[in-house]
């Protein structure tokens, strides 16, 4: 039997005696002999529905999830779930049900992490647009020549005579001869050539230490006239010194055409062409340069034809080397392409993406308004070498600040060229030592580009106008289309929440509605708990509050229509009248 807790209140001048009962909440008039109590359909669904009231804090905690718990299984959209709490249902068909819907949560679950790894891991994808791109959409390269010997000797000589007042003949002359030569000699990815000559020849080192570099090989290198016999575009004759402008490379001083890197900015638009096949481009035929190399200085006899794009530094190691050789020509077959990136792969983050869109990629020290992937690595290892030597070649542009590197600094230059051949690749990469001297540069390609593969082929011709001179170069395209490629992406937000939606209906039956359903029940359930744990402290069930019992009495109300419980059998004993109500006449229970 269940004690009862009496207390006494006055009321409005009349005594009353208040009995609280787990079941129920009573007043009755002291002196009464009936106590007249009802016993309503929703109190009787609560009162079904208490959740631990003699246990301790665990057990109760442990009853309020489970009826949370069925209760969402009852009422939810996805599919399975309300065979695991039916009322009546078998053991082993609830077991049955529990495994399907396991297998079916596994299932989406590894279906949606391997999208996501794909998204996470290569979010782009680059697609074939058009196979054969009009050549007058994308502009020819730029083509810059220079020649292997960068000094030449009648040039050298006029300077040492000016410098020191002495003939070329004397022995000091010769010595200051043989640094200039030397210092034309510097280049990269072969800076420890000049260094090697020096080591031969240690007391030139200190000299023209106070000679300005830069002025000094503009003087001394081949001019115009002095490499270019003749030169055509398209079939007709062109003036080689107007289209051809003097460049700085890692190579020295050179010349370029239809180049925006060049010293004298190209004014005019970028020439195009809309033909391919041999002389239908650029024609090129070159002077020798026999006894104007310096003695001593083994230098092969020749040029460099470096094809790269027009808003780019040339990178000096992809370049073709045309020997002196007459009735021979260097054919360069040009295939171009060109990759698009949409406005959608700008929302991916950079280090996903891995490219550069217009305003994001800056290249300090040179200036170039577009950025260019060359362009970046030679910047990198000019200030490389600015830090390692504190100082940069005379063919890098000037930085404020800084130096250029004399005869004295070849040492230096000798001992990093090494480190300026490769860039270092993310640590842990297998093949590569983590000790190994590289360059550390942010260089990725831009996301819109066209890119210039170059297939040459050094052939002997008959044609008459290479007796002209000793060398002679075709640069045209190999093709009458380019490829245009176009970089998209792979999962976009609306793909990704398409496939983890239709992976999670297949399996689950889950949609959006059913994600803001499993927070309303979550929510809510919270709220139910802390109302309870805050009654339970009170002392009062916290099931008779109607703001408290709501979410289960609508649940327990479905299970009882459904399979309803026959009617439990009323003891005769004074418990019996505790589950009851006591209203007076005309007064209803403020919890009703």
């Amino acid at each position: 039997m269940i004690r009862k807790k009496r207390r006494t209140a006055s009321i409005s001048g009349r005594r009353h005696e208040w009995i609280n009962h787990p079941g129920c909440k009573c007043r009755r008039t002291t002196g009464e002999v009936q106590r007249r109590c009802v016993l309503s359909k929703r109190r009787r669904l609560s009162s079904d529905l208490e959740l631990g009231a003699g246990d301790g804090p665990w057990w109760s905690s442990v009853a309020d999830g489970w009826s949370l718990f069925k209760a969402f299984c009852d009422n939810t959209a996805l599919h399975g779930l309300r065979y695991i709490t039916a009322e009546g249902m078998p053991i082993v068909h609830r077991l049955m049900w529990v495994a399907t819907c396991f297998a079916g949560l596994l299932g989406a679950g590894w279906l949606i992490w391997s999208i996501w790894l794909r998204y996470a891991t290569s979010p782009t994808v680059t697609m074939v647009q058009d196979t054969s791109y009009p050549l007058y959409h994308i502009p020819f390269p730029a083509v810059t020549v220079c020649s292997v010997n960068k000094v030449l000797r009648s040039e050298a000589v006029k300077f040492v005579e000016e410098y020191t007042g002495k003939n070329s003949s004397s022995e000091e002359a010769a010595r200051y001869l043989a640094v200039v030569g030397a210092l034309g000699l510097m280049s990269y990815p072969t800076y420890h050539r000049p260094f090697q000559f020096f080591q031969y020849n240690m007391s030139g080192r200190p000299l023209l230490s106070d000679v300005n570099v830069t002025e000094l090989m503009l003087r001394v290198m081949p001019s115009c006239t002095d490499i270019f016999v003749a030169c055509f575009w398209k079939g007709m004759e062109i003036d080689c010194c107007e289209r051809f402008l003097v460049q700085r490379t890692e190579e020295g001083f050179c010349y370029s055409f239809n180049s925006r890197t060049a010293e004298t900015r190209w004014n005019e638009s970028l020439l195009r062409n809309n033909a391919a096949g041999a002389t239908t481009g650029l024609e090129v035929f070159f002077k020798g340069q026999a006894g104007q190399a310096i003695d001593g200085l083994d230098i092969l006899r020749g040029i460099n034809v470096h094809i790269h794009h027009p808003d780019s530094y040339p990178d000096v190691a992809k370049g073709l080397f045309v020997p002196e050789a007459p009735s021979h020509v260097m054919m360069a077959q040009v295939s171009p392409s060109q990759t698009v990136s949409t406005e959608e792969v700008r929302a991916i983050d950079l280090s996903m993406r891995r490219c550069y869109f217009p305003g994001e990629g800056h290249i300090y020290g040179l200036p170039v308004d577009t950025y260019q992937q060359d362009s970046c690595f030679m910047a990198c290892r000019m200030h490389f070498l600015a830090k390692a030597c504190n100082c940069t070649p005379y063919f890098f542009p000037r930085t404020i600040g800084m130096r250029e590197c004399a005869a004295v600094d070849l040492e230096c230059l000798s001992m990093n060229n090494a480190a300026t051949r490769s860039n270092k690749p993310p640590n842990g990469t297998p093949g590569f030592h983590p000790e190994e001297s590289a360059l550390d540069c942010e260089c990725m390609p831009p996301c819109t580009a066209t890119q210039y593969s170059v297939e040459s082929n050094y052939i002997q011709t008959g044609n008459l106008e290479s007796k002209r001179g000793k060398g002679y170069v075709d640069v045209f395209f190999k093709q009458m289309g380019g490829v245009r490629y176009r970089n998209d992406v792979m999962f976009g937000w609306m793909d990704l929440l398409v496939s983890f939606g239709g992976i999670a209906g297949l399996f689950l039956g889950f949609s959006l509605l059913s994600g803001a359903e499993l927070l309303y029940w979550i929510f809510a359930g919270f709220a139910v708990c802390v109302k309870l744990k805050r009654e339970r402290r009170k002392g009062v069930r916290a099931l008779l509050m109607p703001r408290c019992s709501w979410l289960f009495n609508m649940t327990k109300r479905r299970s009882l229509a459904r399979s309803p419980q026959p009617p439990q059998k009323r003891s005769s004993s004074t418990s019996t009248r505790d589950d009851f109500i006591a209203i007076n006449s005309g007064e209803q229970n403020s919890y009703f």
